[in-house]
């Protein structure tokens, strides 16, 4: 399977599992969209739209080929791709994946074992909102 079908195969996850809607997935979308003269391309993001319809990003999603096995090394190898993405995107979450296998970090950096444990669409939203309150609550605290 190429790296394209993986894709094809971790959209239709997101949709029928983790109840993504379909126009709240974007394929191949260049860096430079969240910051100017970023190199690079993010292979899914999942997004929500704020209250001035803008799109946010929720999670990415960088996929490699299903016959490479997901090692250590190869996480090392896409980790300084990973760490510009989240970066550029203040994303948060990330997942690479060969479509079998999957490495999946989020704001605190804990990693995952295994995907039942992955947030849905609904739970994403939910601490977005969270982080956002929270943020706002800090701004207003340390306004002076």
């Amino acid at each position: 399977m190429s790296k394209e079908l993986v894709k094809d195969r971790v959209i239709e996850y997101l949709i029928d599992e983790l109840g993504v809607p379909e126009n709240m997935i974007e394929v191949d979308t260049p860096l430079s969209e969240y910051e100017e003269g970023v190199e690079g391309t993010i292979d899914i993001t999942v997004v929500t739209e704020d209250d001035n319809g803008f799109l946010l990003p929720l999670m990415v999603v960088q996929c490699i080929d299903d016959d490479i096995e997901l090692t250590e090394s190869v996480v090392e190898a896409q980790m300084d791709f990973l760490e510009l993405v989240d970066d550029t995107t203040q994303v948060g979450r990330i997942i690479l994946t060969n479509g079998d296998q999957m490495m999946y970090a989020d704001w605190n950096g804990t990693e995952l074992e295994d995907e039942e444990a992955l947030p849905n669409y609904e739970r994403l939203i939910e601490e977005y909102k969270e982080l956002e309150r929270e943020y706002l609550e800090h701004e207003h605290e340390h306004e002076n």
